[in-house]
């Protein structure tokens, strides 16, 4: 799979997660609550699995999707006394995008599955409220080379048949989440060599829902020690938000981070009648005019947006290192596609 049939695989995995309110396991015939879902879970003597609400029963039959009113429906999976139930709300917003590094082969490595005591099991922490530790099984480890440095990392199985890589790296709490990343491994024997891509570094689930997915947090052991400039970094809900972001990484001259906000081929106009430049000629322009510069503020007063789309106006207050003061308003045009900014249009009106 090719990076961009990864990155739609995950845009659709993330729009079914993101709609998911609860889930839990029904066993024995013990009436079974939810959080947050109306109603009670139970088996019947048949070994059938229903749901009460309002006065009303109705049977889940495994595999088959059930209404359950105000747009939430149960999907469970399971027979005979035992079943997993998955309950989905339609009205929940999906994220407008992921926000992630641009696509950098350099942190495409080849790695290997070294074998681990048999049956090895680690105390890893999941992100329940209050936090608890569960033992997981970690049947492997995966060892990469980067940068010269090996680094061996533990390989944990929170599902048969899915094995993880949850690591933490420089970028967390800053640019990334602060609890880190996951790196999604196939189900290969102890020995087996395979490609490690960086750039298919992961959000968790619980970012999707933290009520519902209390994942694992990255092992002892699991931290590289290095900047980890590829994968996801953040879900987005609101490129208005995106838009704020990136001029604030311009006034704290954070060149680099409002750079991986863009596309490689984003393109900026300015009315400048200088016409268009690339996202990295305008980058490096600002870079190398901002010297004489004690601040700058951003300070936006209007936005407006439609799907992958944002128009704004904002006035820039710029404080010289001589003491000068002087304001600049803007109007500018945002397009995003796949999360990152394409197109920046900005029509500014300079102090005569």
């Amino acid at each position: 799979m090719n990076h961009e049939e990864w990155r739609r695989a995950r845009r659709d995995e993330i729009a079914d997660k993101v709609k998911v309110v609860a889930k839990g396991t029904v066993t024995g015939h013990e009436t079974r609550v939810l959080p947050g879902i109306p109603g009670e879970w139970r088996i019947t003597e048949s070994g059938a699995l229903t749901h009460t609400a309002d006065g009303v029963t109705r049977e889940v039959p495994s595999g088959s999707p059930v209404e359950l009113g105000t747009g939430r429906v149960a999907l469970a999976g399971g027979a005979d006394g035992f079943y997993g139930v998955v309950v989905t709300d339609d009205g929940v917003q999906a994220p407008s995008g992921i926000d992630a590094y641009p696509y950098d082969p350099a942190w495409v490595f080849e790695g290997e599955f070294r074998a681990a005591p048999d049956g090895r099991r680690l105390d890893v922490e999941h992100l329940t409220s209050p936090r608890t530790t569960d033992s997981v099984l970690a049947p492997v480890d995966l060892v990469v080379t980067i940068n010269g440095t090996e680094y061996v990392l533990h390989v944990i199985e929170t599902m048969p048949g899915q094995r993880l890589v949850v690591f933490t790296d420089e970028t967390n709490g800053t640019e990334t989440p602060a609890i880190g990343r996951w790196l999604v491994l196939p189900l290969l024997e102890p020995g087996s060599r395979l490609t490690v891509d960086f750039n298919q570094a992961s959000l968790s689930h619980h970012h999707l829902a933290p009520a519902v997915f209390s994942c694992p947090l990255s092992p002892p052991g699991n931290h590289l020690p290095t900047r980890v400039e590829a994968g996801e970094r953040a879900l987005m809900y609101d490129l208005k938000e995106k838009t704020t972001t990136y001029l604030r990484h311009l006034e704290n001259r954070e060149w680099d981070a409002a750079r991986a906000m863009c596309s490689e081929n984003a393109t900026v106009w300015h009315n400048d009648g200088k016409g268009d430049s690339t996202i990295q000629e305008n980058i490096a322009g600002m870079a190398a005019k901002v010297g004489p510069i004690s601040s700058m503020r951003y300070d936006v007063t209007r936005q407006f947006d439609q799907p992958g789309e944002v128009m704004q106006q904002h006035v820039v207050k710029v404080v010289m290192k001589d003491g000068a003061v002087f304001q600049v308003d803007a109007a500018v045009y945002f397009r995003f596609e796949e999360g990152l900014i394409t197109r920046i249009e900005e029509y500014a009106s300079l102090p005569g």
